[in-house]
């Protein structure tokens, strides 16, 4: 369809379609919606949500499932009033083209009760729909097939997911969730009239008799954790608006002001660069303690991820006169371990031996192997834990009696949760001459069951 003007509705911030132009009310009708009911296509409501939560203009595509093909949609969504209102720019058929499977092995037996999960070529969940109300009802549309699978097996997911993430078909694979119940899971891509991938397709099927209660449990509990999924977002937003607006005022770019209101200004950017650390804190927090949490499995070199670390914290450790001591370039330790979680672990470590540490002094990082683990370990010239603190450190809050450091008492605890997630461990020690050393141990190698 070429639109020579914008496709308009308007939705309450309760998900309820107010008004909406001819063809995308009867889109709605055709996804099963009703006038005055909740808006029926699932990837346009999961994008109303977050506008009305963060009360702010957002522009994305959209894939929406209309009948046997797909839409395209260019929408840009903004709040109304106190409600949103949607604008469709761009509408695009998408023909899909029926694969016949050439065996039951390829896909199940249409009489079986089946979760079917859809998912849109960038592997966002747009569909949901199946016997399983506890996987289906609270499912989080937009979310990742990597979220989804994870939710519901763990790290028993990594086998499936690998396929989905390729687009490679999934023949009758069998899983154990969570809950300790046998699935079957399928999967297949989607392609277009032209033959390109447009999306994938899981369905899912329990072994013996369905337990709706056990699996609605399981996604309760997830479900339940709203920090990181309701006010992180909403948190974040203004307090980069206030730092972005503190900095501009303390650096006098709009011009000058009196001296004391540029301290004042650049007093609430740092006030502000706090909080926002501690949002990002408890956002980790709530993700690390949810039930199914798992990591990537990146092939990754620990002396490469140490200088990354190094890098983006140069500036910190010049304006105390440290300097960071990197394990020689030609040394190479590898392991199998999400990069990002390494890479924050890493960043905790080394931030901590600066703001712990006297200025001058030197932080000293080294990586090796022993024992089938890779590690890497960072010592600083501080004043050192107490043995019997040693693993009190790692504990949730503990700031070992420190105030005014600028920490939650959530990094360490947070460091060690994601290392034990990916196989490994933290661990401290007292370094040779005084201060601390934190070692992070990692597998070398993928092993799969």
């Amino acid at each position: 369809m070429n639109l020579t003007r914008a496709i308009t509705c308007e939705v309450s911030s309760a998900g309820i379609l107010l008004r909406a132009d001819d063809a995308l009310q009867q889109l709605h009708i055709r996804a099963g919606g009703n006038l005055g009911g909740t808006l029926a296509c699932p990837a346009l409501l999961c994008l109303t949500q977050m506008v009305a939560g963060l009360r702010m203009r957002l522009a994305r595509p959209v894939c929406v499932a209309d009948g046997p093909n797909n839409l395209e949609l260019w929408v840009e969504a903004e709040p109304f009033n106190k409600d949103v209102k949607l604008s469709i720019l761009g509408w695009r058929k998408i023909h899909n083209v029926a694969v016949k499977p050439t065996s039951r092995d390829i896909w199940p037996d249409q009489g079986q009760e089946l979760v079917t999960l859809r998912f849109d070529q960038a592997l966002r969940l747009v569909d949901a729909c199946g016997p399983f109300e506890g996987i289906v009802k609270n499912t989080d549309f937009g979310s990742s097939a990597k979220i989804i699978l994870g939710r519901l097996f763990g790290p028993g997911a990594l086998p499936a997911f690998q396929n989905v993430e390729r687009f490679f078909p999934i023949s009758r694979l069998s899983v154990r969730t969570l809950n300790d119940a046998r699935m079957s899971v399928w999967g297949q891509a989607k392609r277009d009239g032209a033959g390109q991938i447009s999306g994938y397709t899981l369905s899912l099927t329990q072994h013996g008799k369905v337990e709706v209660a056990n699996f609605a449990q399981a996604d309760r509990s997830s479900s339940g954790a709203l920090f990181g999924k309701q006010l992180a977002p909403v948190l974040r937003q203004p307090l980069h608006r206030i730092i972005a607006n503190a900095e501009t005022m303390g650096s006098e770019l709009l011009g000058p002001i009196r001296e004391n209101y540029a301290s004042y200004a650049r007093d609430i950017a740092n006030a502000a660069r706090h909080l926002t650390a501690l949002v990002e804190d408890l956002d980790d927090l709530e993700a690390v303690e949810r039930p199914g949490f798992f990591t990537a499995q990146d092939d990754i070199e620990l002396g490469d991820v140490a200088r990354r670390a190094a890098g983006l914290l140069a500036l910190t450790a010049a304006d105390h006169r440290m300097t960071i001591s990197l394990p020689d370039a030609q040394t190479y330790v590898t392991a199998t371990a999400e990069l990002r979680r390494v890479l924050q672990i890493m960043l905790n470590l080394i931030t901590n031996a600066i703001r712990y540490s006297p200025d001058g002094t030197e932080v000293q990082v080294e990586v090796g192997a022993e024992d089938g683990f890779a590690y890497v370990s960072v010592s600083d010239q501080g004043s050192g834990v107490d043995a019997d603190d040693h693993e009190r450190i790692f504990a949730k809050f503990e700031r070992l009696g420190r105030t005014g450091d600028g920490g939650s008492g959530l990094g360490l605890y947070i460091s060690r949760r994601l290392a034990r997630a990916m196989g490994g461990d933290l661990t401290v020690e007292a370094a040779k001459g005084g201060g601390a050393k934190f070692t992070l141990r990692l597998p070398q190698q993928l092993t799969l069951v």
